[in-house]
């Protein structure tokens, strides 16, 4: 039986490894989503263009539409009641038409 603790074993070093470079990728993902790039830091196009309608653009899911239009409304009415200010109505904005964009992607 080996007599070192369990923490000096090359099992327990190697979860240790794999836990750091899970962590860092991690770290990583949410840092170039913060930023909008892509992993080599290209910027990400916007996919939920705020002008976009239905009736102007056959391949703008209607679902979109509406989450978009409610999401927008709810994202104002925090600013003009004073919840949040231009800067965080700006973010928030945004957020909520990527989520928009991934729960309602464009119709093919």
């Amino acid at each position: 039986m080996d007599s070192r603790h369990f923490l000096d074993r090359s099992g327990a070093r190697f979860l240790a490894g794999l836990i750091c470079v899970l962590a860092l990728s991690g770290l990583a993902l949410t840092w170039h989503k913060q930023n909008n790039t892509d992993t080599a830091g290209r910027p990400v196009a916007a996919t939920g263009v705020a002008g976009a309608t239905a009736t102007n653009d056959p391949a703008v899911n209607p679902k979109f539409d509406e989450c978009r239009t409610k999401r927008s409304a709810d994202i104002a009415n925090m600013l003009k009641d004073g919840v949040i200010d231009q800067a965080k109505h700006d973010e928030f904005l945004a957020g909520a038409l990527q989520r928009c964009a991934g729960m309602f992607p464009p119709e093919s």
